[in-house]
C-alpha cells in the first residue's frame, strides 16, 4: 500500500512540473513575440504564467536557455512533441515515389511547424545580432535546421536528378531561404499571405528552383 500510494504521489509531482512547465512555455512565447527578447522580463513571464519569479529560474534558470525551449517546443509541436525526423509526414516524404512528390510531402509536413516556430525564431535572431551568449544559441538552432535540410535534400535528390547546375549544398540553400523562418514571417505576417497560398508557392517555387523535373 506505501509504494502504491508513494507511486501516485509520484506521478502526481511529475505531472504538476509538466503543467507548470507547460505554462511557463506558453507564457514566455507569447511574452517573445510581443516584448522580444530583450524587452521581456523573467518576472512579466513569470506572472504571465501564474507562477513565482524563482519558479521560471529554477525550471530554466536563464532567459537565453528559456527562448531556446520555447523555439524546441514550437519544432516539436505541443501536444505530441515529435522530432521531424521521426513524424508521419517525414515518413511519408521518404515513402514517395518522385523528387517532386517527397520534397512537396516534406513542405506541406513542415508548414504547420513554420507556423509555429518561424515568429519566435525571428526574435531570436534579431536578439542574436547584439548579443553574444543569444548569438550562440541562435546559431545551434540554424545549425539544427540546415543539418535536416540539407537530409531533405539528399533523400529528395536520390529520388530524381536535381536541376543541372545545382547541387545538394545549393539545393540546400535554396530549400533553407524558402522554407526559412525570415520568408515565412515576411509573407505569412508582415504581407498576409494565406496559410494554403504560401505553402503552394512554395512547393511551386522549391521545385522549379531545386529539380531537373519539377512536375512529375
Amino acid at each position: 500500500m506505501l509504494s502504491t500510494v508513494t507511486s501516485d504521489k509520484g506521478s502526481t509531482r511529475r505531472d504538476q512540473a509538466r503543467q507548470t512547465r507547460r505554462k511557463i512555455l506558453d507564457a514566455a512565447h507569447r511574452e517573445f513575440l510581443e516584448r522580444g527578447f530583450h524587452g521581456a522580463t523573467m518576472a512579466a513571464i513569470a506572472r504571465r504564467a501564474g507562477v513565482a519569479n524563482q519558479t521560471v529560474y529554477f525550471v530554466f534558470h536563464t532567459k537565453t536557455a528559456l527562448i531556446s525551449a520555447v523555439i524546441d517546443d514550437a519544432v516539436l509541436g505541443p501536444d505530441d512533441p515529435t522530432v521531424p525526423q521521426q513524424s508521419e509526414w517525414w515518413a511519408a516524404a521518404q515513402a514517395a515515389p518522385t523528387a517532386r512528390a517527397a520534397l512537396e510531402s516534406f513542405i506541406r509536413g513542415a508548414a504547420p511547424l513554420l507556423e509555429r516556430a518561424a515568429p519566435v525564431s525571428e526574435v531570436l535572431r534579431a536578439a542574436a545580432l547584439t548579443d553574444e551568449e543569444v548569438m550562440a544559441v541562435h546559431r545551434y538552432h540554424d545549425g539544427m535546421q540546415s543539418t535536416g535540410y540539407r537530409q531533405v535534400v539528399e533523400m529528395v535528390a536520390g529520388k530524381g536528378p536535381l536541376r543541372e547546375g545545382v547541387t545538394v549544398d545549393t539545393a540546400t540553400d535554396v530549400l533553407l531561404t524558402l522554407c526559412g523562418d525570415a520568408l515565412w514571417v515576411q509573407l505569412r505576417q508582415e504581407r498576409g499571405w494565406p496559410f494554403e497560398r504560401l505553402v503552394d508557392w512554395i512547393v511551386t517555387t522549391a521545385a522549379e528552383a531545386m529539380l531537373a523535373e519539377p512536375h512529375r
